[in-house]
């Protein structure tokens, strides 16, 4: 088109044919969602899809002539609306009227007066068992979890209708979009962005003048004590809602990344279109969400890591190290202490698909679904939240997230042959890299079985050995189990009722083995007739080399009548 062009202008250089049609101005026809300046007609720009529609997600960007905008849209790549107009989260523009900005004020007073409530709510008593209060707590954070994980696919370049294109309307409320209270009657996109930045530290700051109002209360006697809020309990609220909205705090932090080139070779900002990365409008995006990135996704991650660390240490000094950080452990079993970092490295992954490559969703959407597949086997393996209930709904929540998320691709609409290209060229690389790495796993358990077998047989008394010192191992916790029995009854109960929910579960599974095995009957043990059942000619108490079963020392002495099979029973 240039060559042309240029060929044109010679053409048209001579005055002869200045009554040539061809050399009488005029511009070129721009293809939809495509924008020029009339002044730079070749300087051409790509708009932003609108989350609108399918057959309308261009309507801003009509095409044809240079310079044209429509549904209120202006500006370059008519990416923002008209004075006297605002933004609503499908891309629209709408006129501002006089009650426009109520929803902006509504909610900012609702957050004010609603934010130090949870305190009285998510600080209850400390317990070694999942409270029904506590797992209502937990699974609403879970389901606030869903939607904002369900919110980064909305994030994705893609358009849709109806019903998904009111749902992800709905679920901008948990990223902290501020479109959908009309703020653009109020604040402009500089001051928008920077609020959104800067609210969670806002919310901490109010927490704390509350907190702090409530203990001057106190001692004068106007607040209850019960209402008065203690420190540790305030940190530990802090950390609860900051871990609860870390995804809608780390996409807002990001934002001012996510960048479409365009096809004259520039950059434009995804929710910001008019605003060319790179130049100096970019600048205070750029600032505050590097700032945003160093205090809350790598400062907040860091104290969450070395909490993991040392706090386990510090909560053996008392209950206050634990009513701070209750938020970071009392979610996970004992074993599993640490799974609050693998929970938020889980979200920051999810949260960088945008981040990855704007202009081809295909990459975001394959990108999500293979991190939260990889999660989802860990936690199937794992099992690592303090309940079965909870357990359950961290998988429900990355089963469908992955299921979601593959379901979205046909509707994901790329046109750029070169787009098409990277995208085959990714699908091929994922395709033979999880065959391959499926391939290495089976052929490495193979090898892994061959080589135990190969070492048994080479060195079998080391064999022996290993297994000897395995059952010594076990023994020793058998006879340091029976030994409870020399507790009294309140200890075992104390002792019980330290117990979390899988340990529980464990004991009754372990109670039941030994019902099978020790309890006396007139037919005797039931697994040791279950055995006689199944190699009659060997009687119980004789190995099938005909010589009786030798008892080691190291192994359980049987529990004397006088404490009774009561107590062993009842543990």
């Amino acid at each position: 088109n240039v060559v042309n062009q240029n060929c044109l202008r010679r053409f048209c250089e001579d005055e002869s044919r200045a009554a040539d049609p061809r050399c009488k101005p005029t511009f070129p026809e721009l293809a939809v969602g495509h924008w020029a300046d009339p002044e730079s007609p070749l300087d051409v720009y790509k708009c932003q899809a609108l989350i609108s529609s399918a057959s309308d997600k261009f309507l801003s960007c009509p095409g044809g002539r240079p310079g044209m905008c429509s549904g209120g849209r202006t500006g370059l790549a008519c990416g923002r609306c008209e004075d006297g107009m605002y933004m609503d989260v499908d891309g629209l523009c709408n006129e501002c009227v006089s009650g426009s900005s109520a929803p902006t004020i509504l909610v900012v007073i609702v957050i004010l007066m609603g934010f130090p409530c949870l305190y009285y709510l998510i600080n209850g008593k400390i317990t070694s068992e999942t409270s029904t209060m506590m797992a209502t707590g937990i699974s609403m954070g879970s389901l606030l979890t869903l939607t904002q994980h369900f919110s980064v696919i909305g994030q994705l370049l893609t358009s849709w209708d109806e019903p998904m294109k009111s749902i992800w309307a709905i679920l901008a409320v948990f990223m902290f979009d501020p479109k959908f209270l009309n703020s653009g009657c109020v604040f402009g996109d500089t001051t928008t962005f920077v609020g959104r930045i800067l609210l969670p530290t806002f919310l901490l700051g109010w927490l704390t003048l509350f907190a702090i109002a409530t203990q001057a209360g106190g001692k004068v006697g106007v607040v209850k004590e019960s209402l008065v809020m203690v420190w540790p309990k305030v940190r530990n609220t802090m950390g609860q809602m900051f871990q609860a909205f870390y995804i809608a705090i780390a996409m807002s932090c990001i934002l001012a990344l996510q960048c479409y080139s365009s096809p004259n070779g520039t950059s434009s900002l995804s929710q910001h279109p008019y605003i060319l990365c790179g130049s100096g409008d970019h600048t205070p995006f750029l600032v505050f969400s590097v700032l945003g990135m160093i205090v809350y996704l790598f400062g907040f991650g860091a104290f969450y890591i070395t909490a993991c660390i040392v706090i386990p240490g510090r909560s053996q000094r008392g209950l206050v190290a634990i009513q701070a950080y209750r938020f970071i452990f009392f979610r996970f079993r004992p074993e599993f202490w640490y799974w609050g970092s693998v929970f938020l490295f889980r979200n920051l992954l999810l949260t960088l698909a945008g981040v990855l490559n704007p202009g081809n969703p295909y990459t975001g959407a394959m990108y999500l679904g293979l991190v939260a597949l990889g999660f989802l086997i860990a936690q199937c393996v794992c099992w690592p939240w303090r309940s079965n209930l909870l357990n359950t709904l961290d998988t429900v929540i990355l089963f469908a997230m992955v299921a979601i998320v593959f379901s979205t691709l046909p509707f994901i609409e790329v046109t750029e042959v070169e787009v098409l290209e990277s995208t085959r060229d990714t699908l091929v690389g994922i395709m033979v890299t999880v065959f391959v790495l499926a391939s290495l796993t089976v052929v490495g358990s193979i090898l892994g079985n061959m080589a135990c077998k190969v070492r048994e047989v080479r060195d079998p008394d080391g064999h022996i050995q290993r297994k000897e010192a395995s059952m010594k191992t076990l023994s020793k916790a058998w006879a340091d189990l029976t030994n409870c029995y020399r507790l009294d009854a309140s200890r075992q109960m104390q002792f019980l009722t330290n117990l979390g929910a899988f340990d529980r579960a464990a004991v009754l599974k372990l109670a039941g083995v030994v019902d099978l095995e020790l309890s006396r009957s007139e037919k005797g043990s039931k697994r040791s007739s279950r055995r006689v059942a199944l190699n009659p000619q060997v009687p119980p108490g004789e190995t099938s080399s005909g010589k009786a079963q030798k008892t080691s020392s190291a192994q359980v002495q049987p529990v004397d009548s006088s404490h009774g099979q009561e107590d062993v029973a009842e543990f």
